[in-house]
């Protein structure tokens, strides 16, 4: 069958919203998902780790799944994470169950990025690297820390390495105690965009770090995630907040 889906990219320095789908089951996946597409976002991210945890779906089920999804989204984009218990997931899943669903996905050739941890086994990331070699599927490379906020040297060092191994977006979420913290992100951040002609991906997690939600093309980042049915990282805000505050100072 003729595949003519126009893949949808995250443009550099150009602000652009998505909305996490965190659902458990089928029908509050597609009701999500025309919930969040009638909110207005420009993309979608189907969080898979979220979706009937501790269970393996078929791979005919989840192309099926992901068909559904695509057929509710006229002009959004659609990320696809099955994202790592070790950097936030939602349940400890093997490896090899996580492949198996990331291939599918980029197989299906419905999904715009795959979001897939720089911290992952080499031998793993090789043979997700094989697969999107065939695909219009880009990657999202990227690194969480829910603890801290990474000194400059490491950030500099996180942002190398998810752009040497052939990211196509680099994403780096960290978490900011202090306004020092903060300054931190912003300048390790702005300094490697300058740096790289990839996309970026700049989270500063948690209340202190707003500013990087609300202005990301301003702090060398590109897409934010905003809060849909639920949070899938602390500090997030809904769409409409957003919206809202870009409105006052003059960005929209």
């Amino acid at each position: 069958m003729k595949n003519d889906k126009v893949f949808k990219r995250i443009e550099k320095n150009t602000f652009a919203s998505c909305i996490p789908i965190i659902s458990r089951n089928q029908n509050e996946l597609l009701a999500d998902v025309e919930a969040g597409v009638a909110n207005g976002c420009d993309f979608l991210e189907w969080r898979r780790d979220h979706f009937r945890p501790d269970e393996v779906v078929k791979s005919d089920e989840e192309i099926n799944l992901l068909n559904a999804i695509k057929a509710r989204m006229p002009n959004q984009g659609l990320i696809y994470t099955y994202r790592s218990h070790r950097e936030g997931g939602v349940c400890l899943t093997s490896d090899e169950i996580r492949e198996a669903a990331i291939t599918t996905a980029i197989k299906s050739k419905v999904v715009d990025y795959v979001d897939v941890e720089l911290n992952n086994e080499a031998t793993f990331l090789e043979r997700i690297k094989q697969v999107l070699k065939d695909s219009c599927t880009k990657w999202i490379v990227s690194h969480h820390n829910f603890e801290k906020t990474p000194n400059s040297k490491e950030m500099t060092a996180l942002y190398t390495a998810m752009d040497s191994i052939g990211g196509d977006v680099l994403k780096l979420a960290v978490t900011p105690h202090t306004t020092a913290d903060l300054r931190c992100v912003l300048q390790e951040t702005l300094k490697y965009n300058d740096q790289t002609e990839k996309t970026i991906i700049a989270i500063a997690m948690g209340e202190l770090g707003g500013i990087t939600r609300i202005v990301t093309e301003l702090c060398g980042g590109s897409l934010t995630y905003t809060a849909g049915t639920g949070k899938t990282a602390p500090g997030q805000l809904s769409l409409e907040e957003i919206v809202d505050l870009r409105k006052k100072i003059a960005l929209i």
